[in-house]
């Protein structure tokens, strides 16, 4: 081995003969190279020594091998500030998915795993950032579903102005969605991304402002789902913990062992009163069973929250077991009766926050305003005059600010 000290390349390592004999001529300077270095490539370029031609979200060297490309924060962050639309070579393909998507729709995706994730199934609700991820670019229509609920949840908590972005997702989704019911499915994956694309978009439709009729389909369409034998039995299956016997257990569990507000007796009272004079009108037989379950979750809820709360859930799950003529009238704007149920309905879910509120327990995720509360302005307009007043109730919940929801009585609502 060389000793570094007598490197000839050193004038401490010259001999003492060199220091008596006449100076060195001074070497002409080697001309540099220009710079051939990429300073703003992504990390695998820098890691290969190879120059990176700085695309984004992937180079071409990444992209030819194959490699996840990433950038450091402040490059992301200065191409970011770039209000110009992407060009085709800033596009990434997802292998497994025949869509393309944005740097912007990746960011969509960011926040979904951070903040927009459902709150359901309750006590499982991290299958959302674990499991489904790992697949959901195998299924367009739940990649789709994602990036739709993520884009509403983001609009209505920020100032991103994405709200045409969520809509243009939902339709890919919806599309692909139906699509893909048309056969059974083939795999526990398929079941559960058919599941949790349904479930995004029925969370999704609580944000649109004409989305009550799509929010019921959906629910419906969960439920369909559920109801074969291998969707939810199945211990593999990321939503096992929607069984009746997981997830009616758990909620039993914390209503029985919290210390829950009461609910404001005086609305449930108003409630009672409300239900009675529908019960004039004249309802089928399938209306008259949904308006029975709204009579006995109002009755439950003044001092046995745990039958109340069961018995509330059979109102996302009866319309499931209906026709598919009975659920198609019972979602007609035309239907005056199955509107003004639909507006109960809601007005009762918003008294039973303090029940329901339980079902968030341990969520980490960020709670958006809805639009649902608003959906029953909607319902009071399109039922004919004559009727209105059967809505007059549910129009004061609506206008409830948020705390009373919580229990607590002498607040007066917004006018």
């Amino acid at each position: 081995m060389v000793n570094s000290d007598t490197s000839s390349d050193s004038p401490e390592g010259s001999s003492n003969c060199d220091r008596g004999s006449a100076p060195p001529q001074p070497r002409k300077p080697i001309p540099r190279k220009g710079h051939t270095k990429s300073r703003r490539g992504c990390y695998n370029c820098k890691r290969r020594r190879i120059k990176c031609n700085e695309l984004h979200p992937g180079c071409n060297h990444c992209i030819k091998a194959g490699l996840h490309c990433e950038y450091p924060a402040n490059i992301i962050h200065a191409t970011q500030r770039t209000p110009t639309s992407p060009s085709p070579q800033q596009m990434v393909h997802l292998r497994s998915t025949p869509g393309t998507f944005t740097m912007a729709d990746m960011r969509l995706f960011h926040h979904f795993l951070i903040t927009a994730y459902p709150h359901l199934p309750v006590g499982a609700d991290k299958i959302w950032i674990t499991v489904i991820p790992s697949f959901a670019h195998n299924y367009e229509y739940l990649i789709h579903s994602i990036l739709a609920l993520a884009a509403s949840h983001l609009d209505a908590v920020s100032t991103a102005n994405v709200a045409e972005e969520a809509i243009s997702h939902r339709i890919l989704a919806v599309k692909s969605l139906n699509d893909a019911l048309s056969v059974p499915p083939t795999t526990r994956s398929e079941r559960d991304a058919r599941m949790a694309a349904a479930l995004a978009l029925a969370f999704q439709s609580s944000h649109l402002q004409d989305g009550l009729f799509e929010f019921l389909t959906m629910v419906r369409g969960c439920n369909l789902i559920a109801l074969d034998e291998e969707a939810l039995n199945n211990t593999d299956s990321a939503f096992h913990a929607f069984r009746e016997d997981g997830h009616l257990a758990t909620m039993r569990n914390r209503l029985a062992t919290s210390q829950l507000n009461s609910i404001n007796r005086e609305d449930l009272d108003s409630a009672a009163l409300s239900l009675q004079m529908i019960d004039l009108l004249n309802m089928t037989d399938w209306e008259k069973g949904f308006w029975d379950i709204l009579v006995r979750t109002v009755d439950y809820a003044y001092e046995r929250p745990v039958e109340a709360y069961t018995t509330f859930v059979l109102l996302y799950n009866v319309p499931s077991r209906w026709t598919h003529d009975e659920f198609q009238s019972f979602i007609d704007p035309n239907n005056s009766v199955a509107q003004i149920l639909l507006a109960h309905f809601i007005a009762i879910q918003a008294i039973l926050t303090p029940i329901l509120v339980l079902e968030r327990v341990g969520f980490q995720g960020v709670d958006a305003p809805t639009a649902i509360l608003g959906w029953i302005e909607g319902i009071y307009k399109n039922v004919p005059s004559n009727l209105r007043h059967h809505v007059e109730w549910c129009r004061q919940v609506a206008r409830y600010p948020f705390m009373r929801f919580l229990g607590q009585s002498h607040v007066d609502y917004y006018e």
